[in-house]
């Protein structure tokens, strides 16, 4: 499998920009920086192991339809566990809450489809790299 070593040279929420210092089974075109999911939140100046994944297109949408869902129903319990205290009528914080946590997670629903429903693929930090760390390189 293919995958790059490189150093975080820019992070913006969860995407983050890697400079490739070195490519492990590539082919013949190595790219030189690469625009990343950061799945590991990795800080800028790590060095770090990046690798392309894919998720099946309609896994993809499942998963965007059940983001905001979820988010709701998790709504609705945040707003009935803390609703005894607030002065107002239980079933309004309940729903204020519900309101909040669906659009926060339709925002982050609309986010995933652009990052991976439509490409299909895309390049992810899957985790920080030490030397000596993969066996896969015959190092200790």
């Amino acid at each position: 499998m293919t995958y790059y070593i490189g150093k975080v040279s820019a992070v913006k929420g969860q995407r983050a920009q890697v400079i490739v210092e070195r490519a492990v089974d590539a082919g013949t075109h190595v790219p030189r920086v690469l625009d990343c999911w950061n799945v590991c939140e990795a800080k800028m100046g790590a060095r770090v192991r990046v690798e392309r994944q894919t998720l099946d297109e309609k896994k993809g949408r499942w998963i965007v339809k059940g983001i905001p869902l979820l988010t709701l129903l998790a709504g609705a319990a945040f707003g009935r566990a803390v609703a005894p205290y607030f002065p107002i009528p239980h079933w309004q914080t309940v729903v204020a809450s519900m309101i909040i946590w669906l659009l926060l997670g339709w925002n982050y629903a609309r986010t995933f489809r652009r990052d991976v429903s439509h490409r299909g693929a895309q390049w992810s930090i899957t985790g920080y790299y030490t030397e000596g760390a993969l066996p896969e390189e015959g190092k200790p």
